[in-house]
């Protein structure tokens, strides 16, 4: 008997100091992500987890230091495990629903191809959170972005054919348009060796006026096609802006 209470009384002892040690590390986490030392949280937080792998605030906390560090692939799979925690409230499985659907988002961007796969997978985050949480615009936002982004990334999948036959057509509009222009330039070659050195003098005073007029209407051409390709980069940043619901820690 007397041994059997020592079991006990050390296995009570080692859960003690092991609740002790996850909290401890889950607080020193919590002071190095405050400060913005996400690195050493994200040590913080390992450790913490060690004591506790099914720890859902743990779990949470080392995907939000994570996604600070835009690490997003990795940041979403210990998103994930905190999802595996039956404690959570609604609204805290609604919030880390949408920070999955976050870094599954941008690590599709990341990566530069804005995989079909992780695009579909963000929605899918984003319209469970928003059953959970249906009034958050945050959500409503970045669930239209990923859709777009996803129509975006099929659409420009069966382009490839005809983009090139639009081009090969437009090469050659341009052939034919510079031949016609040769021939145009030989005529009015012709035409001036005809005339005398009056009528030449004439065309040159005539044609210098309009010579200046074609330059000013490149120069304006080309700064409106400059303030098109301004007005276009402002949009493409807009665009890229994913609204962030909350990467700290403990919701």
């Amino acid at each position: 008997m007397k041994q059997l209470l020592l079991t006990l009384t050390l296995a009570a002892m080692a859960t003690a100091a092991n609740g002790q040690s996850l909290r401890g590390q889950l607080r020193q986490g919590n002071r190095d992500y405050d400060k913005q030392r996400y690195e050493q949280a994200e040590t913080a937080y390992r450790h913490a987890l060690q004591s506790d792998s099914t720890d859902s605030r743990g779990n949470y906390n080392l995907g939000s230091s994570l996604y600070r560090q835009e690490k997003y692939a990795e940041a979403d799979s210990f998103y994930r495990r905190a999802l595996q925690s039956p404690s959570l409230t609604g609204k805290q499985r609604a919030m880390t629903l949408h920070n999955e659907g976050n870094a599954l988002l941008k690590a599709a961007m990341q990566s530069g191809d804005q995989s079909q796969q992780s695009l579909q997978q963000a929605i899918g985050c984003y319209q469970e959170a928003l059953k959970l949480d249906p009034k958050n615009d945050d959500t409503r936002y970045n669930l239209a972005y990923a859709r777009r982004l996803l129509q975006q990334q099929q659409n420009s999948g069966g382009g490839g054919n005809n983009q090139q036959q639009q081009q090969n057509k437009d090469n050659k509009d341009n052939n034919q348009n510079g031949d016609n222009d040769k021939q145009q330039q030989q005529q009015q070659q012709q035409q001036q060796q005809d005339g005398d050195g009056n009528d030449r003098q004439q065309q040159n005073q005539q044609r210098q006026p309009d010579q200046q007029q074609v330059k000013d209407a490149e120069r304006l051409l080309e700064a409106v096609k400059n303030n098109e390709r301004q007005t276009l980069r402002d949009k493409q940043k807009a665009a890229q802006k994913v609204h962030s619901q909350k990467t700290d820690k403990d919701w």
